[in-house]
């Protein structure tokens, strides 16, 4: 063997040598990482995501934020879920991880256009944590939505975007009130928490109706955070509060909620029992979950 073809071995070795040891390495990096970050959110953010109950108590301390209120605790409470879910079968659970990385993009994305930079880099130490994990992810090929999915079910797709087309809408009029009002909503950044919110309920759902392995932590995430608003408009209706659906679009919401996780479990259920349609793991047992 002459020294080049020696040392072109040697270095296919090495290579290799070093790309092993960084796959096992990337599993308990992984771990750790998750479960910092998580640790590090119910510390944070425990009494926000506790607004999501105590808001509807009576006495509460804060009347005129109520629905502001319940959708930051019930936002953030679904964040630190879709975070918590890594923890157990990881490979399975792309959908919650998908949501948690649309929410804090959206989350900065938004709060830049309303606010300036200054004011994103608040939250960068939500973001970059969550990226990390996506990049030492087990299935993190799989984070990437794929339209090249056999049995995509178009009603589900259909519904989702007239979902998120609506709460597009609510986003839209968020920024608005964020960006030109004057009162202590806008002082407390609700109007800005909500723009993202309801930004996140449309990309959520969109997401679901992709099916990713987990796409139940989207479809669920989606519909339960859209009946907290709509409910939460319905039990607060005062113009104190800021921010409603108002009575017809607090229904219209529930409507479309219910029927999406509805469709979304028909959906799945058919796939089932039909064996020309492939569904990823999570909504057919018994199947392999993807692997990076």
């Amino acid at each position: 063997m002459s020294f080049a073809s020696s040392t072109v071995h040697a270095g296919t070795r090495l290579v290799g040598s070093i790309g092993h040891g960084t796959r096992r390495l990337r599993k308990p990096a992984f771990y750790l990482v998750t479960a910092a970050f998580l640790a590090f959110l119910l510390f944070a953010l425990r009494d926000s995501m506790l607004m999501v109950g105590r808001a509807w108590t009576a006495g509460y301390a804060f009347p005129g934020h109520r629905v502001h209120h319940v959708m930051i605790g019930a936002t953030l409470t679904v964040f630190a879920a879709t975070i918590a879910v890594q923890l157990f079968r990881p490979a399975e659970r792309v959908g919650a991880l998908q949501a948690a990385l649309a929410f804090v993009i959206a989350a900065f994305l938004i709060t830049v256009a309303a606010s300036g930079l200054a004011a994103a880099a608040e939250i960068v130490a939500f973001v970059v944590p969550v990226f990390v994990i996506a990049l030492l992810h087990p299935a993190r090929r799989d984070l990437i939505p794929s339209l090249e999915r056999r049995g995509l079910d178009a009603r589900l797709f259909a519904l989702a975007a007239v979902g998120a087309l609506g709460f597009a809408a609510v986003a839209v009029g968020e920024f608005a009130n964020h960006t030109t009002l004057t009162n202590e909503h806008v002082v407390f950044g609700h109007y800005e928490f909500l723009s993202f919110a309801a930004a996140s309920i449309g990309l959520f759902a969109l997401l679901g109706a992709l099916r990713p392995a987990g796409w139940r932590a989207l479809v669920y995430g989606s519909a339960t955070l859209a009946v907290f608003f709509a409910v939460g408009s319905l039990a607060f209706p005062g113009a104190e509060q800021g921010s409603s659906l108002g009575t017809a679009g607090s229904l219209a919401v529930i409507a479309w909620a219910a029927a999406f996780v509805a469709l979304a479990e028909y959906g799945a259920r058919t796939a089932s029992a039909d064996p020309d349609i492939e569904l990823d793991s999570s909504a057919t047992p018994g199947t392999e979950p993807p692997q990076a």
